[in-house]
């Protein structure tokens, strides 16, 4: 064996018999070798870039110059945090390029620089390169981490970037034929390796473009393969820092375009969606990093979060590609919708098992543990996360102005106008008949946050006025911005009152009132009453019976469009009321919220079903029958409208005055009128 150099003599090389397979260079670099490194670097990078970064420091300072002036509005108003939040990277940034070259020209950077000098120690073997630093630390390159090879001068060059580079005096090979052995064994060893087939090693790393097309859609087409689980190759797949991100981007602009053509016709950017997203990478980066831990393989890290992210693209393609097919087409199947879900779910995990059983050498079994770790991070822990889309549809309604709205009553005036506007209402009362049954209608739409309660009781108090003669006899407590000046308050105090002034107006043995309160519902049976920034009590079931027997209102016909509101029924059924509800006592009923225009059970009951029928008790049961059908049809738990009929209401019913369907009559001035459904027209 040949004998290795004394390596207290360095500038040394120890080269193998014709046959070895590795090569050891001792040599010293000293602070003029270090020196002469970084103007060749800084010389390269000067000829690469040219005035590229005087120009976008230009365009960054007219960047901020306009955000400044785009701003100037908000900051006077105490509102300059965005801004300066902006602005803060933009100074550092700037900062950073003044100071750099008088830092490196400063005695600080002389030292810095001295740190590096010393005596160094470097092995190739055909598996890459080891280098020995002067403290003893010692770092292992890959010959595909090699991206250039370059002889300049009196030094060669490594470089493991554009700007990075280990540097190799050629005093330290000797003569110039062991500098040519030294160059032909790297160049031999970086294009024998499996990733760099076919490869040349450059003498300068290429520069790399900001959008790497070719590689992006070579990852794409072998993460096809990969997806669909056709034969490919791990190695085949380009890893970096960079390409992993552009993945990222484009299964983001993935994602955003799909919510983006959900939410049409009015999509609005929401950019709480950015955090989700960000928070879920974050979430599979914690996942990948936990799996290179217990492999003790964490230089696969990158490339298991590469293959992974450019199969995604895929899978969601077809995912979304489905989902909205599903939309568009069969929107009344909820269960096709999470059927889809569930199967990309699975598609996933299938996809990134059998990446971690091609990537990692590991049975079955411990893939498996593998793959409950990375879907305890990107399904468990980011199920808990809020779901956030990029894109909703914008509502009809500008919340902002509602919000302002609200924000603007003037609380103390509003409660003391209630009295009032409640007097009003009662005294615009048409006279009482005698002879006939009058049926008299009070509408209550507790809560203020979702306008679909208000549009409930506009559409049934534009019916009854219609069909069943209340016009004239109709009062409607709305919580409502809009109409807070101009029609009482939903809560308790207007409800007694109004009760009590219709009490004192009708005939109690022949005439009836019709009540219909519509608003969240909970299960302790009571009715949300909101209207923010206002503070009302709810109302229970209890309380409202109480309202009615102490006006001494004696037939009654009461509607409770709620949640769990079958609890209302136990409570207020006596001989003389007819009480119908949304939902059984322990059941939820469907329809409200900010994209509904109107509740399952008051579309059902009053738009459909009473519309052209005569009969309230009729128009229930074939409202009950649209109710389950649409339950079933979208795979949600029946929530069990309930009735009963007093023995004696049924006998005040029949004399009620009934005009034929589709009669027009004029809406009640000062409340919008509620406009029908799309399924409705």
């Amino acid at each position: 064996m040949a004998k290795r150099p004394d390596r207290s003599l360095p500038g040394r090389a120890y080269f193998p018999p014709a046959n070895g397979t590795d090569m050891e260079i001792d040599y010293q670099l000293q602070g003029s070798d270090l020196e002469n490194l970084r103007g060749h670097l800084l010389l390269r990078q000067r000829r690469r870039t040219g005035g590229t970064i005087l120009r976008l420091g230009a365009w960054a300072l007219i960047g901020a110059a306009v955000a400044f002036a785009w701003r100037w509005y908000a900051r006077e108003n105490g509102n300059g945090y965005h801004y300066l939040i902006w602005l803060l990277p933009v100074a550092l940034f700037f900062v950073a390029l003044i100071w750099l070259p008088i830092w490196q020209r400063s005695q600080y950077g002389r030292r810095w620089l001295e740190r590096y000098a010393g005596n160094y120690l470097l092995s190739l073997t055909p598996a890459g390169m080891s280098c020995k630093a002067p403290d003893g630390r010692m770092s292992f390159y890959a010959w595909p981490e090699i991206l250039g090879f370059e002889e300049a001068g009196t030094d060669l060059y490594l470089y493991l970037r554009r700007d990075v580079a280990i540097p190799i005096p050629l005093k330290a090979l000797e003569d110039a034929a062991h500098a040519g052995r030294f160059a032909a064994m790297v160049r031999e060893y970086w294009s024998s390796h499996p990733d760099n087939t076919g490869k040349t090693l450059p003498a300068i790393p290429p520069a790399q473009a900001f959008i790497q097309a070719s590689a992006l859609a070579g990852n794409l087409l072998q993460a096809a393969r990969l997806a669909f689980f056709l034969d490919y190759q791990p190695g085949s797949f380009r890893v970096s820092l960079g390409l992993f991100l552009q993945l990222l981007l484009l299964n983001l602009l993935c994602i955003g375009i799909v919510d983006y053509l959900d939410a049409m016709p009015a999509p609005e950017f929401n950019v709480y969606g950015l955090d989700k997203f960000a928070v879920t990478t974050l979430l599979m980066l914690a996942g990948a990093a936990c799996i290179g831990h217990l492999t003790l393989q964490r230089g696969n890290m990158l490339r298991l979060l590469v293959m992974i992210a450019a199969a995604e693209i895929v899978i969601h393609a077809v995912y979304f590609s489905g989902w909205l097919a599903a939309e568009r087409w069969w929107p009344d199947f909820p269960r096709l919708l999470l059927g889809l879900y569930l199967a990309s779910v699975v598609w996933t995990l299938a996809v990134v098992f059998g990446i971690l059983r091609r990537l990692y050498p590991q049975p079955a079994p411990s893939a498996l543990l593998l793959l409950s770790i990375y879907a305890l991070f990107t399904l468990s822990l980011n199920g808990l996360l809020p779901s956030q889309r990029l894109y909703y549809p914008a509502e009809t309604d500008d919340g902002t102005a509602e919000y302002e709205a609200a924000n603007a009553l003037n609380e103390e005036y509003l409660y003391y106008r209630q009295a009032g506007l409640v007097n009003e209402e009662l005294a615009a009362l048409r006279a009482q008949r005698k002879g006939k049954t009058d049926l008299y209608f009070v509408g209550f739409a507790g809560q203020a946050e979702e306008r679909v309660f208000f549009n409930d009781v506009s559409l049934a108090r534009n019916l009854l006025d219609r069909r069943f003669n209340t016009a004239g006899r109709s009062v409607v407590l709305v919580n409502n911005a809009d109409t807070a000046h101009s029609a009482p308050l939903a809560n308790r105090h207007n409800l007694a009152a109004v009760l009590r002034g219709i009490a004192e107006r009708m005939d109690k043995d022949e005439d009836a009132l019709f009540l219909y309160l519509s608003s969240h519902g909970a299960q302790d049976h009571s009715l949300s009453v909101s209207f923010w920034p206002l503070h009302p009590n709810d109302l229970k079931a209890e309380d409202l019976k109480a309202m009615l027997d102490e006006a001494g209102i004696r037939n009654r016909i009461i509607v409770v469009s709620a949640c769990y509101s079958g609890g209302f029924l136990d409570v207020l059924k006596d001989d003389n009321t007819l009480v119908l509800t949304a939902s059984s006592r322990d059941h939820e009923s469907y329809g409200c919220g900010d994209f509904t225009r109107y509740t399952y059970f008051g579309e059902s009951y009053f738009a459909k079903a009473l519309a052209d029928g005569d009969s309230f008790i009729t128009a229930f049961e074939r409202a009950r029958q649209l109710i389950e059908e649409r339950e079933r049809q979208e795979g949600l738990d029946a929530s069990g409208p309930q009735i009963d009929v007093g023995r004696n209401i049924a006998g005040i019913l029949r004399h009620l005055e009934v005009a034929p369907a589709h009669t027009d009559a004029p809406t009640r001035p000062g409340l919008l009128a509620a406009e029908p459904s799309f399924e409705q027209r």
